[in-house]
């Protein structure tokens, strides 16, 4: 309980000097990024909107954090929504760490508003191979939790500045909220053959088993987490369902009845305002 404590308290600043550093990140957020940087030079941004309920988004991918990119692509595979910001210099990548809390893209943001669920994938510091997970939404999270405990790994509380839980976070604006992944240098320098340098996730044949345990972890809790959904909704409605045959048939058809009336009142009183 205490090194719980002790973490809750004091990781915070050491993370906030990590994500607010200006030499390192001078960039307060996207808008000026792009004013000062090129795109296909400096930066690239994937996006495929497929329409789906759940949006996977990396924002700090390519070679600012190493295997994210990878990551959020693999765990969206053919079903889901991907949102991936990359970068793409030769040095100097993490120049291009806009902080998760200020990261606000229109296309990014109108994805966010279209899906039910999020799962933002980022990389952070670390010496023990740890996955950080926060964010609103409690039951994709604690899912999330499960699958990657059962798989071997260790979850421990948010990594980041702040509260991984705020509403105005990006990941946090779809309807159900999102979820945070925030993964260990050490644990990622485990999941690719040979350094984790910049780029080294893009070939994969230097991915290890366990780049494809986290993917079929996060994934199975990912649909383990919408069949639920789908069953609470159907649920519900069935419910609706039940209670509106508690009403007599003439009570139904009385307010059929009423409806048209209405509407039979307005359409002459249309008609005659045009006449």
């Amino acid at each position: 309980m205490l090194e719980f404590l002790i973490r809750i308290v004091y990781w915070p600043a050491a993370a906030l000097a990590f994500e607010e550093d200006p030499l390192t990140t001078p960039y307060r957020d996207v808008s000026q990024l792009v004013v000062h940087c090129r795109k296909d030079r400096d930066f690239q941004i994937h996006i495929v909107d497929l329409g789906s309920e759940v949006t996977v988004a990396s924002v700090h991918g390519g070679r600012i954090e190493p295997l994210t990119s990878a990551l959020a692509e693999a765990i969206a595979g053919a079903e889901h929504n991907l949102y991936d910001f990359r970068g793409i210099r030769r040095s100097n990548n993490a120049q291009l760490r806009v902080p998760v809390s200020r990261f606000a893209e229109m296309r990014l943001n109108a994805l966010m508003r279209r899906s039910q669920a999020a799962l933002h994938i980022d990389g952070v510091p670390g010496e023990r191979a740890v996955v950080h997970l926060g964010g609103q939404n409690r039951a994709f999270k604690e899912m999330l939790a499960e699958s990657l405990t059962g798989a071997g790994l260790t979850i421990e509380a948010p990594h980041g500045p702040g509260a991984a839980h705020d509403p105005t976070r990006f990941y946090n604006a779809p309807e159900a909220g999102g979820v945070q992944m925030e993964l260990s240098l050490a644990l990622r320098e485990q999941m690719v053959d040979g350094p984790l340098e910049p780029g080294a996730g893009e070939d994969p044949a230097r991915r290890t088993a366990l780049f494809s345990t986290v993917t079929q972890a996060v994934r199975e809790a990912l649909e383990r987490y919408l069949a639920e959904t789908r069953s609470d909704l159907d649920a519900a409605m069935e419910r609706f369902e039940r209670s509106t045959e508690r009403f007599s048939p003439s009570l139904r058809q009385q307010g059929h009845g009423d409806h048209d009336h209405h509407h039979g009142n307005g359409g002459n009183r249309q008609n005659g305002s045009r006449g």
